[in-house]
């Protein structure tokens, strides 16, 4: 097996460029499916599909990321105008993508008093922010980067201790709150939020509300009403259908390896069908010829698959650094796996000996007089 092995090696460094250039394109092949299978697990691994309260919430129409928005004051005046026959309680949210820790992260805003009876907070850990410099961060987000209770992170260039770790439904497990006049000091805004969540008043019909607010000319066409349960199932769904998206082009994406080993293997052949007719004539049993050209194809799929390996994680860390990827206000962050590049290996081993097996089937039912008698 290791002679044939170094054969096969050899047999490759002989014809150099015609071999890197397979590799590099099977390489390409290899990183494509790795990073679009990243992605699918981030998206997958960030779902939290969880029912909501039946609050209401107040976005700018048309905006898919929520730190797009921008809510008008005249809107808030709408909804405080509703209080109390209509509106219990009103919450307006403030929404910002930063670094946090060194990792792009939702951080969300508003007044500590509405996080638990509005926002629906749930403190596993710790405590509540208590001092200006502190904030509290969802689980997924936590053990995700590792933070536990007295961690200290960095946001937007001062230090913050996180005071505890709460669970939450939707998607704002993925994110990092602190008290609002916390973020207006930190940021400098002009005091301008994104969203705002809606508590019907008791013994009203939460739909009511939303027509009374939805029908006030200052929220027009500018400004949508949603039932938050509704927003956020969408969100999630969208999410779902994205990740089941790029599952099934990541496996489309693996399907080029099957072409590219048929497409090296079938030209390298046909090219050698003459020597290959020699060593059948001096001896050669079919199938040892025909392993030897299967193991060659298998060692340019493993060589490509290292490679591309590497690109991969090159991509995936210049990602993390310079463009995280936010999608529907959530931020994530492409892992590669051992299991995930376990799995890959063997998928390209198995998908490269398929190719083979298809570019040779064909030549090695010839006779050998036929093979000795091509160019």
């Amino acid at each position: 097996m290791l002679t044939a092995l170094d054969f096969a090696l050899k047999d490759l460094a002989h014809d150099r460029s015609r071999s890197l250039l397979s590799i590099t394109g099977l390489a390409v092949v290899v990183a494509s499916y790795l990073i679009l299978i990243a992605l699918a697990n981030a998206v997958a691994s960030s779902l939290h599909a969880t029912t909501l309260s039946r609050n209401l919430i107040v976005i700018q129409n048309d905006v898919i990321d929520p730190s797009d928005a921008v809510l008008d004051p005249s809107v808030i005046q709408a909804a405080e105008e509703l209080i109390p026959g209509t509106i219990r309680r009103i919450s307006p949210l403030a929404f910002r993508h930063t670094r946090v820790g060194g990792h792009v992260v939702q951080l969300r805003a508003a007044a500590q008093a509405d996080w638990q009876p509005i926002h629906q907070l749930e403190l596993l850990q710790g405590g509540w922010p208590a001092g200006e410099h502190e904030v509290v961060a969802g689980e997924g987000l936590a053990l995700a980067n590792g933070w536990q209770v007295g961690s200290v992170v960095q946001i937007f260039g001062s230090d913050f201790r996180i005071a505890g770790i709460f669970r939450s439904p939707g998607v704002a497990f993925a994110s990092v709150w602190m008290p609002v006049d916390t973020f207006w000091r930190l940021f400098d805004t002009q005091h301008l939020y994104q969203a705002m969540i809606v508590q019907a008043a008791a013994g009203v019909d939460p739909e009511t509300a939303l027509q009374r607010l939805e029908n006030d000319p200052r929220l027009a066409q500018a400004y949508a009403v949603y039932f938050e349960d509704n927003y956020s199932r969408h969100n999630i769904r969208a999410l779902q259908d994205l990740s089941s998206f790029m599952s099934i082009v990541s496996g489309l994406a693996l399907l080029g390896i099957v072409f590219g080993v048929y497409n090296a293997s079938t030209l390298s052949s046909v090219e050698r069908s003459r020597e290959i007719g020699i060593l059948r004539g001096i001896g050669f049993a079919r199938p040892t010829v025909q392993r030897f050209l299967w193991l060659r194809s298998t060692v340019l799929a493993v060589l490509a698959y290292f490679f591309g390996l590497g690109l991969t994680a090159i991509f995936l860390a210049s990602q993390r650094a310079l463009a995280p990827l936010i999608v529907l206000g959530v931020p994530f962050e492409m892992r590669l796996t051992t299991g995930m590049a376990i799995n890959t290996f063997a998928w390209v081993v198995c998908l490269s000996l398929f190719g083979a097996w298809l570019s040779t089937r064909g030549m090695f039912r010839q006779r050998v007089t036929a093979l000795l008698s091509e160019a």
